[in-house]
C-alpha cells in the first residue's frame, strides 16, 4: 500500500472560481509565502487558504504558510510518510535580503533619514531571528522561514532593552514603528501578514496643542530678532522642521512662499506681508542662500533647541516646540475663516480627512470658556426660613 503524501496545495478563487492550486516550495522544503503553481508557472495569490491533500481528502490548515507547512510535517511524521521531491529553488537569505532593501531604497531616492529609521527596526530584526538565544530559540537563514513567532519573538526582544530617558520621549510608538519597518521589509520580499492590526504594539497618539495668547506673549517679551523671526516663519508658514531647514530667499515670490519636503514633495503657502518683509530685510543683511543657516552656512537642524532655549530663559512653564509653532498658525488662519480643503494644500496633507483631525481640537476661547462655564455644576444653597 503506498504512503500518503499530503500535497500542499492553496484553494484560491481564479476568474470567479474556486479551485485548487498546488503551493510552490523552495529548495530548503519551505513554502514560498501565497505562491501557487498554475500552469507551470509561479503566481501570487494571498487570499484564500492551504490545504493538505491526502487522495480524496482536503484538511484546511489556514492562510499562514508556515502554520500550513508545520501541520503538514506534523502528518508527514504521524504517518511515516515521504515528502514528495521539489523543485531547485533557492531561498533569498535574510542578510542578503537586508542589504538589498536597503539598496533599493537608496536607488528609489528615498530620505537618508528614512533610511536610518527603517535601519532602527530592520537591522536588529535580522540580527535576532539568524541567531538562536533564549529570546529565540529557532534560528532562521530565509526570509521564506520567517513566521509570526519571529515577529512576537522581535517584540518581546525590544520591551526588554532599556529604554533611553527623554522627558517627551514615546517608547510605545517607537516600538510600534519598528515592527512597521519590519513588516515593511518583509513584505518587499513576499512575507506579508504575519500580525493582525490588533497585535502591533498600542500607544497613546500625540497630541500637539496650539499656544494660546498667554504664551504668545512670553515668548516673544523675551525673544531676540533672531528668535523673533523664528517664531513668526513658524507660525506663518506653518513650515515643519526640515523644510524650514532648507528653505532659501529664492523660494519667496511676493507673498507665496514654496516649500521643499520630504520625497520630493512640494507644496505653496501664501504669508503675510509682514512676513514677507521680514525675509526681504533679512536677506539683505545675509550672506547665505538660507533663511537659517548653521556656523558653517549649512542647514540649521537646531533650531528646535533654540526655541527651547528661548522657553527656558522665559521661565515658560509650558512645552513649546517647533511643530507646535505649525500647529499654531494653522489653527489661527482656521479660527479666521480659512476653509479646510485649502489648509490641507498649504499643511501638505494628503486627504481632508488628516486636516479634519489635525484641527479637531481647534475651537474659539471665548467659545470654550463660556461652555465649560456653562457645564460646570455650581450647587445652589437653599435657604431655609426658621419659623418664631
Amino acid at each position: 500500500m503506498a504512503k500518503p503524501k499530503f500535497t500542499l496545495y492553496k484553494h484560491i478563487k481564479i476568474g470567479g472560481r474556486w479551485r485548487y492550486a498546488r503551493a510552490a516550495v523552495a529548495a530548503n522544503n519551505k513554502v514560498k509565502p501565497h505562491v501557487v503553481i498554475i500552469d507551470g508557472e509561479e503566481q501570487t495569490h494571498e487570499g484564500g487558504s492551504y490545504c493538505v491533500r491526502n487522495g480524496d481528502s482536503w484538511p484546511d490548515v489556514g492562510n499562514d504558510p508556515a502554520e500550513a507547512l508545520r501541520q503538514r510535517t506534523k502528518l508527514l511524521e504521524g504517518l511515516g510518510a515521504e515528502p514528495e521531491p521539489v523543485a531547485a529553488t533557492v531561498g533569498t537569505p535574510l542578510r542578503e535580503a537586508a542589504d538589498t532593501y536597503f539598496r533599493n531604497l537608496e536607488a528609489q531616492g528615498k530620505d537618508h533619514k528614512t533610511i536610518r529609521s527603517y535601519h532602527t527596526g530592520v537591522d536588529p530584526f535580522v540580527e535576532l531571528v539568524t541567531s538562536s538565544t533564549k529570546t529565540h530559540p529557532k534560528s532562521r537563514t530565509y526570509v521564506e522561514e520567517v513566521d509570526k513567532q519571529d515577529m512576537n519573538d522581535f517584540m518581546g526582544w525590544m520591551r526588554k532593552q532599556p529604554v533611553p530617558v527623554r522627558m517627551h520621549s514615546n517608547p510605545n510608538r517607537t516600538m510600534a514603528n519598528k515592527v512597521l519597518y519590519v513588516a515593511i521589509f518583509l513584505k518587499a520580499f513576499g512575507r506579508t501578514r504575519l500580525l493582525h492590526k490588533k497585535e502591533y504594539p498600542r500607544y497613546h497618539e500625540k497630541k500637539i496643542v496650539a499656544h494660546p495668547e498667554s504664551e504668545l506673549d512670553l515668548l516673544y517679551s523675551h525673544a531676540d530678532p533672531e528668535e523673533t523671526f523664528l517664531l513668526d516663519f513658524f507660525i506663518g508658514s506653518m513650515a515643519r522642521n526640515n523644510e524650514a531647514a532648507n528653505c532659501k530667499y529664492t523660494d519667496l515670490s511676493g507673498t507665496t512662499l514654496t516649500l521643499y519636503g520630504k520625497q520630493h514633495k512640494t507644496r505653496t503657502v501664501e504669508i503675510s506681508q509682514r512676513l514677507a518683509d521680514s525675509i526681504a530685510a533679512r536677506r539683505n543683511s545675509s550672506k547665505s542662500e538660507l533663511l537659517f543657516p548653521n556656523r558653517v552656512g549649512k542647514p540649521d537642524t537646531k533650531m528646535c533647541r533654540s526655541l527651547q532655549n528661548l522657553a527656558k530663559r522665559a521661565g515658560a512653564k509650558f512645552h513649546t516646540e517647533l511643530h507646535k509653532l505649525r500647529k499654531t498658525g494653522a489653527s489661527r488662519r482656521y479660527l479666521s475663516g480659512v476653509g479646510l480643503p485649502t489648509l490641507m494644500l498649504e499643511l501638505g496633507h494628503e486627504s481632508l480627512a488628516t486636516t479634519q483631525k489635525y484641527l479637531a481640537d481647534v475651537r474659539r476661547e471665548d467659545e470654550i470658556k463660556k461652555a465649560v462655564a456653562d457645564a460646570d455644576y455650581i450647587r445652589k444653597l437653599k435657604i431655609m426660613r426658621t419659623g418664631t
